[in-house]
C-alpha cells in the first residue's frame, strides 16, 4: 500500500515537471492577428458626374472595355465619366528632352517624369479622347479631368536587379502632385507576368508602392495620391488590396505567388476574370478616395 502510494506521488511529479518544462519552452507561439486599424472607408459613389482620364496601353485597354464587368462601365455605374490616353494619343506640348508629342506610346515607368509636367498635363485635363471605351452612359460633363489614373503596362514588372530607380521616379512625381491638389492621382501598380526574372523584387517595389504607412506615400501629407496593388490583385485569388467586410481598406498576401496567375495560353494579359476581381476590389476604393480628397 505505501509502495503504491508512493509511485502514484512520483507520477504526480514528474507530469508537474513535465508540463513546467513544455510551458518554458522556445516552442514558437503563433501570434494574434494585427488589428486593422485603417479608418472606416466612405465607398459612396460621387453624387455627380466626375470627369476622368485613364491612361493605359494594352492591359489597360483590355481593363476597361473588354467582357462582362468591365471597369468602363463600373466607372460610368459609380458616377464616373470616362476620357483615355492610349497608343497615339498626343499632347499640345512637351517639357524640354522628352522627345515629340506623341506621348500616348510611351507610358513605361521611366516615361512618367514627362508626363506630369506644366507643359504636358494641360492637354490631359482636357482631354476627350476615346480609345477603347466609347459607352459612356451619361453624357459628358464638361470641365477638366478631376481624376488621373495612369499604369504602365506589365512588361514594367521587370524591374531588373534593383529597385532604387524605380523607387526614384515615383518619389520624383510628388513634387508635381503635391503642387496640383485640385486633381486625384490613382497610380495603377503594373500587372503581373506569366514569368518574371525579377519576381521577389517586383513584389517589394509593389508592396512599397501600396504601403501608405511605411512606403512611397508615408511623408506625403496631401489627400490627391493613391495606389491600387493591380499587380498583387493578380498574383492569385487569395491576394487583395479592398475594401472589408467591416469597410476598411485592406493590402492582403495571402499566397507568396508573384507572377500572373489569371492567364491562358502564353498570352501576359489577364483573363476576364482576373479583371473582374481587379474591378470588384478597384471600385470601392476609388470611391473612397475620391471621398476623402474631396473632404
Amino acid at each position: 500500500m505505501i509502495n503504491k502510494t508512493f509511485f502514484t506521488l512520483l507520477s504526480a511529479f514528474a507530469l508537474f515537471f513535465i508540463v513546467l518544462s513544455c510551458s518554458n519552452s522556445s516552442s514558437p507561439v503563433t501570434p494574434a492577428p494585427v488589428p486593422n486599424t485603417s479608418p472606416v472607408a466612405n465607398t459612396t459613389a460621387p453624387a455627380a458626374v466626375v470627369r476622368m482620364i485613364s491612361i493605359h496601353h494594352s492591359t489597360g485597354s483590355d481593363w476597361i472595355a473588354t467582357g462582362i464587368g468591365n471597369l468602363g462601365s463600373n466607372l460610368n455605374t459609380n458616377n464616373y465619366y470616362v476620357t483615355e490616353a492610349d497608343y497615339g494619343w498626343t499632347a499640345a506640348a512637351m517639357a524640354a528632352g522628352c522627345g515629340g508629342t506623341d506621348i500616348g506610346n510611351r507610358t513605361d515607368t521611366v516615361n512618367w517624369p514627362c508626363w506630369f509636367t506644366d507643359e504636358t498635363m494641360p492637354s490631359v485635363y482636357t482631354n476627350t479622347a476615346h480609345y477603347d471605351y466609347d459607352a459612356n452612359t451619361m453624357s459628358d460633363p464638361g470641365g477638366e479631368n478631376e481624376v488621373i489614373m495612369f499604369k504602365s503596362c506589365f512588361p514594367n514588372s521587370e524591374v531588373g536587379d534593383s529597385i532604387t530607380d524605380e523607387q526614384a521616379i515615383y518619389n520624383g512625381l510628388l513634387t508635381y502632385f503635391a503642387a496640383h491638389q485640385d486633381k486625384l492621382f490613382v497610380l495603377i501598380i503594373p500587372p503581373p507576368e506569366i514569368s518574371i526574372e525579377s519576381a521577389a523584387l517586383t513584389r517589394q517595389i509593389s508592396n512599397w508602392l501600396a504601403d501608405r504607412n511605411a512606403g512611397w506615400l508615408s511623408a506625403y501629407t496631401h489627400d490627391n495620391v493613391y495606389a491600387f496593388d493591380y499587380y498583387n490583385v493578380l498574383t492569385n485569388p487569395s491576394n487583395h488590396h479592398r475594401i472589408s467586410s467591416d469597410g476598411r481598406e485592406e493590402h492582403i498576401i495571402g499566397s507568396s505567388q508573384n507572377t500572373l496567375y489569371y492567364y491562358a495560353g502564353g498570352d501576359d494579359h489577364p483573363t476576364a476574370e482576373g479583371h473582374q476581381k481587379a474591378t470588384s476590389e478597384f471600385m470601392p476604393l476609388l470611391n473612397s478616395w475620391y471621398n476623402k480628397w474631396k473632404q
